[in-house]
């Protein structure tokens, strides 16, 4: 087998590498660098629609439960964004993600996120690799628990207020919306915040399917083309189309006028948006070209 690389993502692997005894090494080096940096309490535990990760985020708790932490884990699989978003609001200190992301179905993955919600920086994959290299034994005493907690309405809430304190409302009403999961994560999640706005819906591929329909559950054009063709409708269509990949932590916009756009063009108009309103501070990367 070729050996684990961890990085920023994370590790993935096809399923014949991605193993229960390897994703058990990957949480006993977590936890192993979370004991050497003195952090100790609870550990969030998410997972995507894929057919095996509900199993190894069970593993996973139990690694994490030999080595004294506890953890918290949703009901079912739910959006990566959703497990960051706990870590934060629930003061953790840190979590998983058992995903491949928008991978095809016969992949799936793992990635730690840190106390601070954001993605893993390189001194902490660095860490988390050095321990790799270096495997240690599980501990034979059982000290933590493993809570199932609701991650879908402290999140829903807190983009809910975010989207009002910049908007000034978060109504849709009168508003069409056509959503693909993908047969992802976001189903039960994106849908609901929604309609929770008020927006009218038209769902597509909200089933779970861990095959994701047979293909990659990424959100690129030459796979939306059902949800892309619904909103260009001649106008006749929904007002707007939005689409997540597997563990949607991804989204792509499709809008009568434009089309498809991709995250780039889409966070693009978001940035504009926020100029515009004088929405506070934003971050840009400054580039300086010479011939």
């Amino acid at each position: 087998m070729e050996s684990i690389s961890f990085g920023t993502d994370g590790w993935r692997a096809t399923l014949d590498e991605f193993t229960t005894p390897r994703v058990r090494m990957v949480g006993q080096a977590v936890a192993t660098y979370l004991t050497d940096e003195g952090l100790e309490g609870t550990v969030a535990v998410g997972y995507d629609a894929r057919e095996s990760s509900r199993g190894f985020a069970e593993e996973l708790a139990r690694v994490l439960c030999v080595n004294g932490f506890d953890v918290v884990m949703p009901e079912r699989d739910r959006p990566t964004p959703l497990v960051a978003h706990a870590i934060v609001e629930r003061d953790l200190i840190g979590g998983f993600a058992i995903t491949a992301s928008h991978n095809p179905p016969e992949y799936n993955g793992v990635k730690f996120i840190p106390e601070d919600g954001a993605p893993a920086l390189p001194e902490v994959t660095d860490a988390i690799a050095e321990r790799l290299a270096e495997p240690e034994p599980l501990p034979e005493a059982e000290h933590g628990t493993v809570e199932e907690v609701d991650l879908i309405t402290p999140h829903a809430d807190a983009a809910l207020e975010l989207v009002d304190s910049i908007t000034g409302s978060t109504d849709l009403s009168g508003q069409t919306v056509a959503y693909d999961a993908m047969h992802g994560s976001g189903r039960g999640t994106t849908d609901a915040l929604l309609e929770r706005a008020g927006a009218s819906l038209e769902c597509l591929r909200c089933e779970r399917d861990p095959e994701f329909g047979g293909g990659a559950p990424e959100p690129a054009p030459e796979n939306l083309e059902t949800l892309i063709d619904l909103v260009t409708d001649d106008g006749a269509g929904p007002d707007l189309g939005v689409a997540n990949d597997g563990d949607a932590d991804r989204i792509a916009i499709v809008t009568p006028e434009r089309g498809y756009l991709d995250e780039n063009l889409f966070f693009a108009a978001l940035y504009d948006y926020l100029l515009e309103n004088d929405a506070g501070a934003v971050v840009r990367t400054c580039l300086l070209y010479t011939s």
